[in-house]
């Protein structure tokens, strides 16, 4: 079988875009968007990307660059399938064995974005990182010391200001990114002519990204291979789904994003587009899974097919979470069915203890803002969202503890139950009381909530009831009784 170097060839374009990560997610996420923007829209632009940590992948360099993005799943209700060589990478180089050539990239007049994805942990200010180490270790530093080589290159000339576009997953990743930058400055004495420069000639833009990227797909590699005609290394599997929102609507002019097979959207609020997701498909995912484990499920592919578990899905996030969502309900609509769509994706399979970490501070950020909106809204406790608190304390209900966890119990199985050390402990130790004080200090625990969710009228009473019927018929034939209650 050939090489996938030996039947195609990089295409040539102006490096217009720096990637700090060579992880799957931006290869199947930006990389194939360039790819399809240059093909459909005359971006014409190429990537160098930069891998920001010690090590090296000569997987790249053997390959000359080149890998492909295998999409499976559903759209529109009709299975999609798609492979996709890309081949807008013109160079891939490390910040550390290849420190002096990455340097060099900062005099390309060519240059104008610079994408990021360094985990949640990435953009930090580290104190300790000086401007003379090749490289600073925090991404924030090697940020600062690449744009103030480019600063003294051009002179500060104006349009040679870079824009950049973090996709770490934090809370307004673009200004947390530029406030750790400026502490460089301020560190390392750099001027104010650099801090205008960086103020006036670049951007830093907050994003939201959403595609599920599984990587590379060892178990079935062979058969990819075997259907591609050549062998791939980087091979990168991915849903179709895609959705980048970057906030800065002056970049769509020259970043022409969206196309037939990406949805891009510049905007000067990507504060309600992550409100959707949050609350739509995290917020279904979090308002489910713990009854569905509950109930004898173990993916999310399996609750899409059970009627009862399904049932809930529908009316919950239809009828309680998108009329809470403040854009027009026909998107948010359009969105919760292309949720639908990636829960169902037979290529994925999404098990619900993972989900299922963390899920007290999950409901308090996914859940409790739709519940809030939709109690506000209707007058009454919304139905589902409501059940959902009580099968969250169903699942966290042991006094068995574990290394670094506790032990649940679904029937005579045993799963492990992980969140803050400290919450675990305290639901131990009222998991010994009687069901009415166990319900009652949970949902006074404001530390948990952010309230004392003991003070909405009606909920702790509504919350026991749903508890003590899931401890006597099972989860399953509880949410099968929610169901056909109006």
């Amino acid at each position: 079988m050939k090489e996938i170097q030996e039947i195609y060839s990089p295409e040539s374009h102006p490096v217009r875009i720096m990637q700090f990560g060579e992880g799957n997610f931006l290869r199947a996420f930006v990389d194939y968007a360039v790819d399809v923007a240059n093909e459909e829209n005359g971006l014409d632009a190429s990537v160098a990307i930069v891998i920001p940590i010690a090590g090296e992948r000569p997987q790249f360099a053997a390959q000359k660059n080149l890998y492909t993005v295998c999409l499976r799943g559903q759209q529109e209700g009709a299975p999609y399938k798609e492979n996709r060589v890309v081949k807008c990478v013109d160079r891939v180089l490390s910040a550390y064995a290849d420190y002096d050539a990455y340097m060099q990239l900062a005099e390309l007049a060519s240059l104008r974005f610079v994408v990021s994805n360094t985990t949640e942990a990435g953009i930090v200010y580290d104190p300790a990182c000086a401007l003379a180490d090749k490289p600073p270790k925090a991404f924030p530093a090697k940020l600062t010391q690449f744009l103030y080589a480019r600063f003294r290159h051009f002179a500060g000339a104006a349009d040679k200001g870079l824009h950049m576009l973090p996709v770490e997953l934090i809370e307004n990743n673009g200004q947390e990114l530029k406030r750790c930058v400026l502490a460089y400055v301020k560190l390392w004495n750099l001027g104010a002519d650099f801090a205008a420069w960086l103020d006036t000639a670049c951007s830093f833009a907050d994003t939201l990204v959403d595609r599920i990227v599984v990587g590379y797909p060892r178990a079935e590699a062979a058969a990819y291979e075997e259907e591609l005609g050549y062998r791939d290394a980087l091979l990168n599997q991915a849903e179709p789904f895609s959705l980048w929102v970057i906030g800065n609507p002056a970049l769509e002019k020259e970043l022409p994003l969206a196309s037939s097979k990406f949805h891009a959207i510049f905007t000067d609020d990507v504060v309600k587009y992550k409100e959707r997701k949050v609350r739509i498909l995290n917020g279904a995912h979090t308002s489910m899974v713990l009854g569905a484990y509950l109930a004898g499920l173990d993916y999310v592919g399996d609750c899409m097919k059970d009627p009862i578990v399904r049932t809930q899905l529908d009316q919950s996030v239809y009828g309680e979470i998108v009329p809470t969502v403040h854009l027009p309900e026909a998107e948010s609509r359009a969105f919760a069915a292309a949720v639908f769509e990636r829960f169902e994706n037979p290529f994925v399979h999404h098990a619900l203890l993972s989900i299922s970490l963390n899920s007290i501070s999950k409901w308090r950020a996914r859940v409790l803002p739709s519940f809030r909106d939709s109690r506000k809204h209707t007058g009454r406790l919304p139905k589902w969202l409501t059940y959902s608190l009580a099968a969250l304390l169903a699942f966290y209900h042991t006094t068995d503890r574990g290394e670094n966890c506790l032990i649940g119990h679904r029937g005579t199985e045993t799963y492990e139950i992980h969140d803050d050390a400290d919450k675990l402990e305290r639901l131990a130790a009222w998991a010994a009381l009687p069901a009415k004080d166990y319900v009652h200090n949970a949902l006074a625990a404001e530390d948990f909530w952010g309230e004392d969710l003991t003070e909405i009228d009606g909920l702790e009473a509504k919350v026991l009831e749903h508890f003590e019927r899931i401890a006597a018929v099972g989860a399953k034939a509880h949410i099968e009784e929610l169901g056909k209650v109006s």
